[in-house]
């Protein structure tokens, strides 16, 4: 009996030991040592794929109300958000400009938290669903002198952009991102901005 106790007392010492040693060697965030964490832009993945259909408030649909519908187009963006500091942050706001053909048609936030352990590297999926309304009035409104000096139309652009996203045919941008990161009290906001493919 005695054996076991003095066994236990000993393994209670060791692990006491190792876990203050553990400690001592994780630093806290400082204005001095709180590196800025990395965000870039892994692949864009199509998850879902509708086709490209359109049609306006005049057409009566088999079931529910007319309307000016259209298919949704839905990307997923896979992020890599690299922490180079020994000690975990938190990104807790993430935010970015999604750019076909150097139009801008949709901003994505994502106010998930997300830790991120010391000198690691953390994937994140956001999603960005698009609408044909939508892109189209962001076209007219952003990008009608755009379009004027391209000689393009809109809907042309939408139904190339609806039709060919799964292939990725065409220049696909993330742009004025920014991250939020916080440790120890210590907030620092990433730049980041990517094309692909």
């Amino acid at each position: 009996m005695k054996t076991k106790s003095i066994l236990i007392i000993f393994f209670g010492l060791a692990m006491a030991a190792f876990l203050m040693a553990g400690c001592a060697g994780t630093q806290k965030a400082s204005d001095s040592n709180f590196k800025t964490p990395e965000v870039t832009l892994s692949h864009v993945e199509v998850p879902s794929y509708f086709d490209m259909w359109f049609y306006d408030n005049k057409v009566q649909p088999t079931r529910g109300k007319p309307g000016n519908n259209g298919a949704p187009l839905i990307y997923a963006f896979i992020l890599n958000i690299k922490n180079p500091n020994d000690f975990p942050v938190l990104m807790d706001n993430l935010r970015f400009t999604v750019a076909l053909e150097g139009f801008d048609l949709s901003t994505v936030n994502s106010q998930e938290q997300t830790w991120i352990p010391g000198e690691k590297t953390t994937q994140l999926r956001v999603p960005c669903v698009l609408g044909m309304a939508e892109a189209s009035g962001a076209l007219m409104l952003a990008g009608g002198f755009q379009l004027k000096e391209k000689n393009l139309k809109a809907w042309d652009l939408i139904e190339k952009w609806w039709t060919k996203a799964p292939d990725f045919s065409f220049p696909l941008e993330v742009r004025e991102g920014s991250a939020v990161f916080k440790a120890d009290g210590i907030t620092k906001v990433a730049a980041f901005k990517a094309k692909y493919p």
